[in-house]
Order: C-alpha cells, then sequence, then structure tokens
C-alpha cells in the first residue's frame, strides 16, 4: 500500500480521446466544464471459444442466452471445445449483462490467440478496444500459452482475465499451472475445480470462467466476487479446508460446496500484496476507464492551468461519488482518496510540450490513507487544423468513444467566433442527422452528443458515418465515426 502521497506501484494507462454521450435523443452543445464522469461499463464480458455457427472474428454483442443461440446456436457435438455455449449460458445466469462473443476457426492457440488490430484483428485481439468490455474468458482452455496470451492482453487493455483450471479435478496440475502464471499486477484470476452445472438445462461438467465472470459483472467492482452460483449442481473435487487454505496462499480461488456451490476466494495471480485482491485491482480499473471516457474532451483545451483544473474538478467529484457510495475505506475524502494534475506535481515542462496530460489518483481500498496509486496519461492525438479548413479557426476532433455503441460525442474549437454547426452524413454525403445547425458560435470548445439516431429519432444502422461540419468557412472538415450497435 501508499501511506499518504507517498507510492509504490504505479499503473499506466494510455487512453486517446474516449467517451462522454449524452442522454438518448440529445444533440446538446457541450461546454468543457459540463458534464460529471460517468462509472464505465462493469456488466459486460468477452468470450472467445468454438460455436456451431455465426460469423468468425468478430466481437459480436449478445444481450441474452437466447440471442447467443440466436446468432451462434446452441449445440455443440462435434466441437473440439465445447465449452462456449454452455459458458455463455452459465454467464448470463449469474448476473452477466451483456457479452461479446468472438467465434474462431478452431481451437488452435493461434486462432485462439488471434493476429492483426482493428477492423482485420482475429480471436482474441478482436476484443481490443471495445469500451464496455471489463472481463474477458477463454472457456474450457488452460494451456500455458493461451492462459499467458490472455493475462498480457488484459494487462495491456485494462481488462481483468478469469482462467479456467487445465484438469477439473486434479490438485498437483492446478498448483504447476498456477506455478506458470504470472500477473505482477493482478489482472486476472484463476478459478479451481470444474463445476456440475445445467446452465443450459443439460446438467454437465463445466468451467468455471463463464459463472465467475457473470458473478464478477454482477458485482460492485469494490465488492469481492464471492457467493453461490446459479445452476451449479455439484463441484468436479470437493475441497477441504486445509487444502482450501493451502490453494489460497498460491492465489488459487477455490470454489466450493458450502450451502451452495460457491466462489469461496477473491485473489488475483499477482503476489504483490498491492494487487492481491480482485476488488482492489477491478477499482483500479474502473477508475482508470471511466476517467479516460469521461476526459475525451481534453484535446479541445490548450495542456495549460485551465485543463487542469477542469481535470480535477471532474475527477474530485466522480471519486466523491465513489467515495459516498463506499467504495474507499476512511471517514472524510482526504482519507479516502486524493487527485493531482499539474506542472511541477505530476507533469515535467518535457511532458507538456510532448502533448502528455498526466493524472495521478490515490485511493484507499482497504484502510484510511494508505493509497493505491492510479496514474492516467491522456495524449493529445493531434486534432490540428485538417486540410480543406478554411484558415485554420476551426479545428474538429476525433469523435469520442469510436467506435460508437451507439453513444459518442463530437467536438470542435474555435479560435474566433464564427457560423458553425456540425452534421452525421453517410459515406455518400447524405444527411442523416444535424447535431447543432450553423449559428454563430464564440470561440472556444463546442461538443455535441449522437445517440446514433437519425432526424427523426430512428436508430441508424451499423456502419461507417462522418461527422462534418457545417456554415461559413468550415470548408470541408469531416472525421469517420464508426456506429456498432
Amino acid at each position: 500500500m501508499v501511506t499518504g502521497h507517498r507510492h509504490i506501484l504505479v499503473l499506466i494507462v494510455m487512453w486517446g480521446c474516449a467517451a462522454l454521450a449524452g442522454a438518448p435523443g440529445s444533440a446538446r452543445d457541450i461546454v468543457p466544464t459540463a458534464g460529471p464522469i460517468a462509472p464505465a461499463d462493469t456488466m459486460t464480458a468477452g468470450f472467445v471459444g468454438l460455436a456451431a455457427q455465426g460469423p468468425l472474428d468478430e466481437a459480436v454483442l449478445v444481450t441474452s442466452w437466447a440471442e447467443f443461440g440466436a446468432v451462434f446456436g446452441t449445440a455443440t457435438t462435434g466441437l473440439a471445445n465445447p465449452y462456449l455455449a454452455p459458458s455463455v449460458a452459465a454467464f448470463f445466469a449469474n448476473g452477466g449483462g451483456q457479452a461479446r462473443i468472438v467465434r474462431v476457426a478452431s481451437d488452435a492457440p493461434a486462432d485462439l490467440i488471434g493476429f492483426g488490430s482493428g477492423p482485420t484483428a482475429t480471436g482474441l485481439r478482436a476484443l481490443a478496444g471495445w469500451p464496455d468490455v471489463s472481463v474477458v474468458a477463454i472457456p474450457g482452455v488452460g494451456t500455458d500459452l493461451v492462459q499467458d496470451a490472455l493475462l498480457d492482453f488484459a494487462r495491456r487493455q485494462g481488462l481483468f482475465a478469469v482462467l479456467d483450471p487445465a484438469s477439473p479435478t486434479g490438485l498437483p496440475g492446478i498448483q504447476l499451472q498456477r506455478a506458470g502464471l504470472d500477473a505482477p499486477a493482478g489482472h486476472g484470476a484463476l478459478y479451481f475445480p470444474w463445476i456440475h452445472a445445467a446452465p443450459t438445462g443439460v446438467s454437465q461438467l463445466l468451467p468455471p470462467s463463464g459463472f465467475v465472470a457473470g458473478l464478477i459483472c454482477a458485482t460492485s467492482p469494490s465488492d469481492s466476487p464471492f457467493g453461490v452460483l446459479a445452476t451449479a449442481i455439484a463441484v468436479a473435487v470437493d475441497i477441504d479446508t486445509a487444502t482450501n487454505d493451502q490453494l489460497n496462499a498460491q492465489n488459487i480461488n477455490v470454489i466450493r460446496n458450502l450451502a451452495g456451490i460457491r466462489v469461496w476466494g477473491a485473489r488475483t495471480l499477482s503476489s504483490d500484496p498491492e494487487w492481491r485482491y480482485v476488488a482492489v485491482r477491478r477499482m483500479a480499473l474502473h477508475m482508470a476507464r471511466s476517467i479516460g471516457q469521461g476526459t475525451g474532451w481534453f484535446d479541445l483545451l490548450d495542456n495549460d492551468a485551465t485543463l487542469w483544473n477542469e481535470l480535477r474538478t471532474d475527477t474530485d467529484g466522480f471519486l466523491f461519488g465513489l467515495y459516498r457510495s463506499g467504495y474507499f475505506a476512511g471517514t472524510s475524502p482526504n482519507d479516502a482518496y486524493f487527485v493531482q494534475c499539474g506542472l511541477g506535481t505530476t507533469m515535467t515542462a518535457a511532458d507538456i510540450a510532448a502533448g502528455r496530460v498526466i493524472l495521478r489518483v490515490g485511493f484507499a481500498p482497504l484502510a484510511p490513507a494508505e493509497f493505491v496509486v492510479v496514474t492516467t496519461t491522456l495524449l493529445y492525438p493531434g486534432a490540428a487544423a485538417v486540410p480543406g479548413a478554411a484558415d485554420g479557426r476551426i479545428r474538429l476532433a476525433a469523435p469520442a468513444p469510436n467506435p460508437a455503441n451507439p453513444r459518442t460525442t463530437v467536438g470542435f474549437v474555435l479560435d474566433r467566433a464564427a457560423n458553425v454547426g456540425v452534421e452525421i452524413v453517410d459515406v455518400a454525403g447524405r444527411r442523416v442527422r444535424t447535431l447543432a445547425p450553423p449559428v454563430r458560435r464564440q470561440a472556444g470548445a463546442h461538443r455535441f452528443a449522437w445517440d446514433g439516431c437519425d432526424d427523426g429519432g430512428r436508430g441508424v444502422a451499423s456502419a461507417v458515418y462522418l461527422v462534418r461540419l457545417t456554415g461559413d468557412g468550415a470548408g470541408s472538415q469531416s472525421r469517420p465515426v464508426t456506429l456498432v450497435r
């Protein structure tokens, strides 16, 4: 832990522009000081595996077991790894909100881990960049190669990985498996043993990751994900208290039959006491993601004291809300958290010249004034004048988030007053939505929210659209935005 403001371990989270969306149906002008930081999604998990049908290597969003079946089918006969479908059923049965499913061609490590980036990414890599996913699993796969890749992916993407035991019952095997796993900053946890359960209506022996992922998504980030697992009937092997204590000391989370089949451990794979507990790591990830998504407007302002004060104020408001909700230890905000951002405090002159805005947050998860420190680095994306602007006095920022699912925020900066508006058009140039008509606007930053609807309030299809400026002096500036539903 960190006492006072002296930090031992810092989590660096790199963000470009991120989300700050308005209410459904809104298209309102937002000044940079408006809008509190909203909590990021914690109810969505990403799964990778084999299915009977459906698109390959696409992160398809499903909101129920029935929707999964409609897209990917529920049959598992003939699949080399038949555990994706029942694990998704277990996820929803245990409180998971929605899931992104990546169906792969085979259970070969290369297909599961995947290749590439962006729209062409395959396998696990297809889950990169989605702002809703917070937990990730590859059900029924316990090989070192795949689990090492899963942990590394979770670390780089700011996610939490749920790992399955390679053997349903073997005690020596799970201990050997644990010895080969390394997650210094606690971005994953290992659960044991497998479970006899009937999430699809048919009893079968299943890996625990789908059940646990649902329980985690249904649990506040500040709470340990303990509890009875829905649809579970029995454990593959009963673990007594002495063995449980032995495995717990090795950071293996045991699932036990104690007045129900329940998760009886909440430790990460980290040997660092700072990141020992699942709840501490999830709180840090949740705060970093919420702050990153809630400060996507930062590049509309210069990197100076005005921006730093806005960031401190907005972040303090967000953390105070978490404090009031019981996230932190401490009887006063000063004992519960702190926020720092500024020249000489979190940044040097070289940081500012390089376009880095560094925000440091400390929170006390277990004891007052014993702070875990999270550092968020915001990087200016180079939203300078786009070729085609009339005279450089209008700067159109990149939509954030992008892809939009379905909401995003767009904005521009005026060096001096001008008649400017903004609209959404399709790739053929046809207007889809007028976010703001071209009226005279004062110098400064202006932001608008788009909820994925047209001018009639109807949701538009998933596709690539353009954010386009309108009005005198707007030139031909536009930015692409991908809408995903």
